[in-house]
């Protein structure tokens, strides 16, 4: 079985219209995102036409707007989600509330924490968005300890970034996708030095596509995978195997 840690439904469908009544070629299973209540309405109606995938709801730092937290509090409570994020701190300097202001620093980390205490308190997995920002999130520390799981969507980060952030005792999922099949050095670095138990799939679609194409689809997973497996030198299907039981423990499917 193919796990993609981390798509979108939404904007997939915008850009690929009816894809998720068309089936894919492979057994799969997927965490499905989205950040405003139209959004979450929408993509719950395109996650039951697919193959087994859970739902999350995140107030995303490229727009940290605090109207959505008591619609996500409530989705909690109701137990509408399997997990919380994307949640983050995005400084990559691409627009006002990207850069690193005071005025995006305190709306980022003011949706940051609402949502890693609330993960915490409700025992649900966090997903993090970090661009350019590992050196903030590294002062969060303390509460990401408190929370069951935490998975680090596309991580973007070095290796003894990556092995900081376990040191801490956090309970850390790292997520590798396209920029893997770009070749990415500091993806690749992460992805041999890290634990094998410690490490997810994805596409992030219809988000950073191959090289080529105008968008990632569903089925690019496979390309990811197979990436994967040739980095580590594992043979695919015991690779399979390995990110599947990863994906479930990070998304406490066994609990």
């Amino acid at each position: 079985m193919y796990c993609d840690a981390h798509i979108h439904l939404v904007d997939l469908d915008s850009r690929e219209p009816g894809f998720a009544r068309r089936p894919l070629p492979f057994p799969w299973r997927a965490a499905v995102v989205s950040h405003d209540p139209d959004e979450f309405a929408a993509s719950e109606k395109m996650r039951a036409l697919l193959s087994p995938a859970i739902a999350g709801f995140g107030i995303h730092p490229q727009n940290p707007d605090m109207r959505n937290a008591d619609f996500l509090a409530a989705l909690c409570r109701e137990k509408k989600i399997h997990f919380i994020g994307e949640a983050g701190f995005d400084f990559f300097g691409d627009g006002p509330l990207r850069s690193r202001t005071p005025e995006a620093m305190k709306l980022q980390t003011e949706a940051f924490v609402f949502q890693a205490r609330l993960a915490a308190f409700e025992g649900l997995p966090l997903v993090i968005h970090l661009r350019k920002a590992a050196d903030v999130l590294m002062a969060h520390g303390r509460i990401l300890a408190d929370i069951p799981s935490v998975i680090f969507h596309c991580w973007p980060g070095r290796l003894e970034e990556a092995n900081m952030l376990l040191k801490k005792g956090i309970n850390a999922y790292f997520s590798f996708g396209t920029p893997l099949l770009r070749d990415s050095s500091h993806a690749i670095e992460s992805l041999i030095g890290l634990p094998l138990s410690r490490i997810l799939s994805e596409t992030d679609a219809p988000w950073q596509p191959p090289h080529g194409s105008a968008w990632t689809r569903l089925e690019d997973i496979a390309m990811v995978v197979r990436k994967i497996s040739m980095v580590l030198n594992i043979e695919q299907s015991a690779l399979e195997s390995i990110l599947e039981a990863n994906f479930a423990s990070a998304y406490l499917l066994n609990e």
